[in-house]
């Protein structure tokens, strides 16, 4: 796995995945820092030519810091249920039906690491894999939320529905209530459809109740990631207002 730029090898360094650091010389001595917390980790550091970088980058931005280390690893199913029943009515899950765009789903993960999500879990098919675009996209913050891959998503949300999860799934239409007069006073798990298809019918059947964000300004939908970000934080902000 590399991780590109600075943000992501301070994260995956965080985390124990970094084992080496290749650095341009144009910014050897602008990430000082950096390379002292490797050198404390055992992490093996090489000043490296920037066309180096580039290569093994292979086009995509690195800012002259490039890692290299394991792979996120996954959690299960059974973990992220038995963490749902745990956290009872804070409880906050966050699913994917098909978002395919790295950095979509990037910047899906960082709002869900920012939030203290409990997981994000999304299908083996048609779905962007965790990458190095999407670390990069996600500013590193990729391994700070539990990552859930299953087969099937309807039967995922199935068993989230059995371990005390109200399932939320985000479409337009006049079935949908306003996300606005929502309480999320329970455990919620937040379904997101694709960039361009929505939320599929099969998974829409699944959820417990549709929820639409309003668009007085005439634009039809917002992008998936920014959709995600609204949802999350409009669950931390309703739950805040409860418990004043």
């Amino acid at each position: 796995m590399k991780y590109l730029g600075p943000h992501a090898c301070e994260e995956a360094l965080e985390r124990g995945e970094l084992h080496a650091l290749r650095i341009a010389p144009t910014v050897w001595e602008r990430h000082a820092k950096l390379r002292a917390s490797a050198r404390d980790h055992g992490v093996v550091i090489h000043k490296e030519p920037i066309e180096s970088l580039d290569r093994r980058a292979q086009g995509q931005r690195h800012q002259g810091v490039l890692g290299e280390g394991e792979s996120l690893s996954f959690g299960t199913m059974e973990e992220l249920k038995a963490r749902l029943k745990e956290r009872g009515s804070e409880g906050l899950v966050l699913v994917l039906d098909g978002v395919t765009d790295p950095n979509n789903f990037g910047a899906i993960l960082r709002s869900a690491a920012a939030a203290g999500a409990d997981g994000v879990v999304f299908p083996e098919r048609r779905s962007a894999q965790v990458n190095e675009s999407v670390i990069r996209a996600s500013a590193g913050t990729a391994g700070r939320v539990p990552l859930v891959r299953v087969v099937n998503l309807g039967r995922a949300l199935d068993e989230l529905k059995e371990a005390g999860g109200w399932i939320y799934g985000l479409a337009a239409g006049s079935v949908s209530r306003d996300y606005l007069h929502e309480p999320f006073d329970r455990s919620t798990v937040l379904v997101l459809g694709s960039e361009g298809e929505g939320l599929h019918q099969k998974i829409a059947e699944h959820c417990d109740m549709l929820l639409q964000i309003p668009m007085p300004g005439g634009i039809e939908s917002l992008n998936v990631s920014a959709a995600a970000t609204v949802m999350l934080f409009r669950v931390l902000a309703r739950r805040a207002e409860a418990n004043r």
